[in-house]
């Protein structure tokens, strides 16, 4: 999972990174975040050999186990296609949003349920229903935004397809069933592009569900200045820092719970993540794989909607 960033300090650089209606990070993140400020990996697997080994996953490298981890999560992303409803407490420098999402093929939509922490008042509600029925009648927008996602997730796989050489990594003890890694750059990697370059200045931690090969967890920092273009096309400052947490909504489905970004600079990666955020997602609830806009929209309008926003209060 890859962070790509687009920001001139605490102001996106592109509307898409406002956290509105189109918002469709979630998805995104599942695949995307994680390195750099929101794994995968196309090496084969090395199956575990012996049974003190597969009792004991701190027996083997650690690099396997991060490769065995990254390759497992891409078979993963590659194999899922379902959808989910869910909600999302969404804040950063310009707002504080409690939204309600629904994901289509098309797109994610999604619906406000209060701002700064009041429900939206009758007036913003009728403003919320319009605003989704004029999405629903307008589904290139969101085929527009699920073209830019899928963009970024074929540039973030790439940066995946890194992380067992992009860093060492030793073991740190355990979280319960889950192992901890420490990781910090390797000396001999050598960038094959920009976007990779934030790998030189970043330590931190990742944490793995060894029985399954899932990313659990990743927190991040970076530890020193990382120019692009002579800093000309970017600067990430030292002290900026990320953290991810997922969870297992579903047999084998694993989505972001948590996401916390503090990133110092100007760079343009990613277009879905603000510099500064703080998201939280709860509450899923799998709908079918076919959902259209349309059916999303009258979900989001009807009976079930208003059950889990007064839950949601």
């Amino acid at each position: 999972m890859i962070f790509y960033f687009c920001f001139e300090g605490a102001v996106p650089l592109y509307p898409k990174c406002d956290g509105s209606k189109l918002m469709g990070f979630h998805r995104a993140s599942t695949r995307i975040i994680s390195f750099g400020p929101a794994a995968a990996l196309l090496i084969a697997s090395v199956p575990l050999a012996g049974t003190e080994t597969a009792s004991d996953p701190t027996k083997i490298p650690p690099k396997q186990l991060v490769r065995e981890v990254v390759n497992q999560e891409v078979d993963s992303s590659e194999a899922d296609h379902s959808r989910w409803m869910y909600r999302q407490q969404h804040t950063d420098p310009r707002s504080n949003e409690l939204k309600e999402c629904i994901d289509t093929s098309e797109g994610t939509i999604c619906r406000v349920l209060a701002r700064n922490g009041h429900p939206l008042t009758p007036q913003e509600e009728q403003q919320e229903i319009q605003q989704i029925q004029e999405l629903a009648g307008n589904p290139a927008r969101l085929r527009e935004q699920q073209k830019a996602r899928r963009q970024d997730a074929d540039r973030a796989l790439k940066m995946e397809q890194l992380l067992p050489d992009a860093f060492d990594y030793e073991y740190d003890g355990r979280e319960g069933r889950y192992v901890r890694l420490r990781f910090r750059p390797a000396l001999n990697f050598r960038p094959p592009d920009r976007e990779s370059r934030v790998f030189h200045g970043m330590v931190g931690s990742l944490l793995v569900d060894p029985e399954s090969k899932r990313l659990v967890a990743i927190k991040g920092q970076l530890v020193k200045d990382v120019d692009f273009g002579l800093g000309l096309l970017g600067r990430l400052r030292r002290g900026g820092s990320f953290q991810v947490r997922r969870e297992e909504v579903g047999k084998g489905v694993w989505q972001t719970t948590l996401l916390d970004v503090n990133i110092h600079g100007r760079a343009i990666f990613f277009r879905t993540i603000n510099a500064r955020q703080h998201e939280v997602t709860d509450n899923f609830k799998r709908v079918p794989s076919n959902l259209t806009v349309a059916q999303a929209a009258s979900m989001l309008e009807g009976p079930l909607f208003e059950a889990r926003s007064e839950h949601a209060r």
